[in-house]
């Protein structure tokens, strides 16, 4: 059964259909999820959006009846009611779908070869196959059957050019494999909300507020977590946020303020913009942090905001002090001296940022050629 119900079905009649197969229980906490849904529907289709619930993640949260939500199928009983479902409600019948890897694109890939539909292969994550990591042990076999998927894929949606290369050699996919890149990030021009999201939920002076969006997963978040334990008074104040419950240590710190509940979407940006410093933490020597940072939705969502960024310590960051909307961190240096660096530059860093935004990050922008191309064979 569908999380919310259908718009009035006189409203929805000839409009196209499209099917986002998300096996990810975080979708609210992720632009390349939520603005696919969003665009998708603001661009003429009506959306069905498959995702995986738990108790950690808020679902998503669309005030659009233009958006259904659904409960992507993982049992026996969950499958079989999808494919009934799908082959007996017309409401059902899709003009292309969308799939994340792994479990969502074998789903998606299915759907479309049943339908002679378009489908396209978002890829958030980039599993290689041949790495001997413990975590992925379980979907090697099924990670060789999503390559061919992807090869297959009418295009795939890349949330980086950097992401792409890497995905192109470990996917194997043929050089004239069609692909548009869409940054994880936000819609809109780049503005700086009023906002005292923050200095209300903690109690907190009129100091600048240094941001950390995420988990404490990465080793340069761990990093910092354990050196301001030290920390007392400083010019500035330091908040920990988590995207979902237990994602952070749930324990007093004498100095960072963690918010252990997770936000939902619509109120990301009036949260953020009561900060006044982003940190984006991920670690060079480390392959998976290397492979994430380009991409990591914090970046887009300080950048939208008009939050200076402190970035640390991937190579790929050293873009954003030669562009003039961060700091770099070499992740070896005191963590408190960066910090009062980026600050007394701040508002000069902060005047660049709606242009590299906009260049770099709108997501409106970089969304319209694909639904351009779509709208041209279904």
């Amino acid at each position: 059964m569908p999380l919310r119900m259908a718009a009035a079905e006189n409203k929805t009649i000839g409009l196209k259909r499209v099917a986002l197969f998300l096996d990810r229980p975080y979708v609210d906490a992720h632009y390349c999820f939520t603005e696919l849904a969003r665009h998708f529907a603001e661009g003429g289709y009506l959306v069905d959006l498959y995702h995986i619930e738990n108790p950690f993640n808020p679902p998503p949260a669309f005030y659009d009846t233009r958006i259904r939500l659904f409960r992507f199928p993982q049992s026996v009983w969950q499958k079989a009611d999808f494919w009934i479902r799908h082959l007996l409600k017309q409401d059902r019948r899709y003009d292309a779908v969308v799939g994340t890897p792994v479990m969502g694109a074998i789903l998606a890939n299915r759907v479309a070869r049943l339908r002679r539909i378009p489908m396209i292969y978002l890829a958030d994550e980039v599993f290689d196959p041949e790495v001997n990591d413990h975590a992925l042990k379980n979907i090697h076999q099924l990670k060789r059957i999503d390559r061919k998927i992807n090869a297959r894929a009418w295009c795939t949606i890349a949330l980086g050019e950097e992401r792409f290369r890497y995905q192109k050699e470990v996917n194997r996919l043929p050089n004239d494999h069609t692909c548009f890149v869409i940054p994880n990030a936000p819609p809109g021009a780049a503005d700086h909300l009023q906002s005292h999201f923050y200095r209300d939920m903690f109690g907190l002076d009129d100091k600048p507020i240094v941001l950390l969006v995420g988990t404490l997963q990465w080793s340069l978040a761990k990093k910092i977590f354990e050196a301001t334990r030290s920390f007392r008074d400083k010019p500035y104040h330091m908040v920990l946020q988590g995207r979902s419950k237990g994602s952070l240590l749930f324990q007093d710190h004498p100095f960072i303020k963690l918010s252990t509940m997770p936000l939902p979407s619509y109120l990301l940006n009036y949260a953020i913009s009561s900060a006044d410093l982003g940190l984006v933490l991920y670690d060079q020597s480390i392959p998976k942090e290397v492979v994430n940072a380009p991409t990591g939705g914090k970046i887009g969502a300080y950048l939208k905001n008009k939050l200076p960024l402190i970035a640390g310590n991937v190579d790929d960051f050293r873009r954003f002090e030669t562009e003039g909307v961060g700091v770099f961190w070499d992740g070896e240096e005191d963590i408190d001296a960066v910090i009062q660096r980026a600050l007394g530059r701040r508002q000069m860093l902060a005047q660049n940022i709606p242009e590299f935004y906009e260049k770099n990050y709108n997501y409106s922008r970089f969304f319209q050629p694909l639904l351009n191309q779509l709208n041209e064979i279904v």
